[in-house]
């Protein structure tokens, strides 16, 4: 008998240790798309976007593998970007890899033309309609010609009403440029002869150097872009979807000239821009 109570404190202990693990699957529980080594207490970067918000994505990137019930890898041929001497660049699969807690998005120069960039996106697999999204990102030097971009994109962003609000791209920013700074930009009515689009370019000292944290809260009547938890854009009216979007993590061939393409080694390494983490909150208040 003593043995029979014994081994059921102990059975009582371990269930309700386990039963108080927030940090493990457990935590994870309610929302299949959150990752289980996120903190349960995590929050947005930012103090000028107030309170209330709950966790509905994350990945932190910890595991050395892409998780595919997330993310889909892009393979793609993207063209050209001639006044850099590119012939054609592409997206491919191999230049994306998860490596010492991030993702990894390659940059490489294949021969003496062709650039091969990186790309993940969350399309089929995860949506969001409105919240808060962030991303700690490393970025690609953009000496080798090739920007960063952390970005949301709707499956209807092709349709033309005059406005975005059936769907758009969302560049949350584009590290186009050698300076600091960045551009942030929302696309609408396709990519033809009725596109539209707005832009801001700013100073963002400090860039290339390190980590950063960037985030956009998105509601029915804005999107705000944040550079380290400070505003830097706002889009409203027009410019605002109201219809899912799907997130975008990608290395591209810049489109604004700048950077040594050319001068670089054939077949060889140029850069790679590193993700420790994207996280998405929504906020009922």
């Amino acid at each position: 008998m003593k043995l029979f109570w014994s081994t059921l404190f102990i059975g009582c202990c371990i269930v309700i240790s386990c039963g108080n693990d927030t940090h493990g699957e457990e935590a994870s529980a309610t929302s299949p798309w959150v990752d289980v080594d996120t903190p349960s207490d995590a929050l947005p970067v930012n103090t000028l976007i107030g309170k209330g918000w709950k966790l509905a994505f994350s990945d932190e990137f910890n595991d050395n593998r892409v998780d595919f019930n997330k993310w889909v890898i892009k393979d793609e041929s993207r063209g050209s970007r001639p006044n850099l001497g590119i012939k054609e660049w592409f997206f491919k699969p191999e230049n994306v890899v998860e490596a010492d807690g991030d993702l990894v998005l390659k940059v490489t120069k294949v021969g003496e033309d062709v650039m091969h960039c990186s790309s993940v996106y969350s399309n089929g697999k995860y949506y969001m309609k409105y919240g808060y999204a962030e991303a700690r990102i490393k970025l690609a030097d953009m000496n080798s010609a090739a920007l960063t971009a952390f970005w949301l994109q709707s499956n209807s962003m092709s349709k033309v009403d005059g406005t975005g609000n059936d769907g758009a791209e969302i560049d949350v920013f584009e590290s186009a440029y050698l300076a600091d700074e960045v551009i942030s930009t929302i696309h609408i009515d396709g990519y033809g002869a009725d596109h539209q689009e707005k832009n801001f370019r700013y100073a963002t000292p400090g860039v290339f150097q390190g980590y950063h944290v960037w985030g956009v809260l998105w509601n029915e009547k804005s999107v705000k872009i944040y550079y380290d938890g400070e505003f830097m854009a706002e889009f409203d009216e027009k410019w605002v979807p109201r219809v899912e979007e799907f997130l975008y993590l990608s290395t591209v061939a810049t489109f604004s000239g700048q950077g040594d393409f050319k001068g670089k080694p054939a077949d060889s390494w140029l850069s790679e821009a590193r993700f420790d983490y994207v996280r998405v909150w929504t906020n009922d208040k």
